[in-house]
């Protein structure tokens, strides 16, 4: 925690430019909810609402997500010294956070390097910590590929859950996460997503697919399509472009027929 206050004081700064009346609120999910074994039967109801209401900040488009990357400090005993990446929860929790989230709202924290000012679209310079911390977005995971391969890296011990049962309550999470954060865009009056300036090729391409067409089976599009943007600023082949949404700054494009049921046929655009 010592480590993040130089970042936590920047981040405040930059709400009090909105306002001296606004402040940051910083969820830390092991020191926010209570954890097993618990001391009292009301802090196991807590926890069981709290876990569900979990999905509220890590789903939301506009919530800083801070990946923690870095390896714990030196000197000390530590009864889980595996990192980031090869933990069950972090694992869901940087999956749920690259669903529908802004760009600019996925930082990890293993690189930062002392900025003294968090950026924004008007200044996004090196020594900002959006500059420097932008974290490299990948698609979003369809729920059911995110099973399989959260089923298949605990059983090869690459992922770890401090609690074995945990690791389905947190398929399920995300499957529903994802459908409520995927219907929260489409009932929008904008109702885009953007994809846009990270990269991506055809492996990005083909993974982004896969989530779009779950969503045209599982979620709900009352208002019509959402248009997708994932043109600019990747390196996708024109036969992987195909396959997706056309470019959502055609206005004249038809929406794609996903071969879902209903409504949902013509999903996205």
């Amino acid at each position: 925690l010592r480590r993040l206050l130089p970042f936590l004081k920047v981040m405040l700064a930059e709400a009090k430019r909105d306002s001296p009346h606004c402040t940051v609120g910083v969820m830390v999910d092991f020191l926010c909810l209570p954890q097993k074994p618990f001391a009292t039967e009301e802090d196991g109801a807590r926890f069981g609402v709290s876990l569900k209401a979990i999905n509220a900040w890590y789903f939301h488009q506009f919530t800083t997500t801070l990946l923690v990357t870095t390896p714990p400090p030196e000197g000390a005993d530590y009864s889980n010294t595996r990192l980031h990446r090869d933990r069950g929860w972090c694992f869901f929790e940087q999956a749920a956070s690259m669903v529908v989230k802004d760009n600019n709202c996925l930082l990890d924290f293993g690189a930062y390097e002392g900025a003294t000012e968090f950026g924004d679209a008007l200044n996004y310079g090196p020594g900002t910590c959006l500059a420097q911390m932008k974290a490299g977005r990948k698609p979003p995971i369809a729920p059911d590929a995110l099973g399989e391969r959260m089923r298949a890296r605990v059983a090869s011990d690459a992922l770890k859950f401090t609690a074995n049962a945990d690791m389905e309550l947190v398929i399920g999470q995300y499957e529903e996460g994802f459908v409520a954060a995927i219907n929260r865009v489409a009932a929008e009056d904008a109702r885009s997503l953007y994809f846009e300036n990270l990269g991506w090729g055809d492996a990005e391409a083909a993974e982004l697919r896969l989530a779009l067409q779950y969503a045209a089976a599982k979620c709900a599009f009352p208002e019509g399509a959402v248009a997708v943007g994932v043109t600019h600023g990747n390196r996708i082949s024109e036969e992987a472009l195909a396959t997706l949404p056309p470019p959502s700054k055609d206005e004249s494009a038809e929406s794609v027929d996903w071969g879902a049921p209903g409504d949902a046929r013509h999903a996205w655009k």
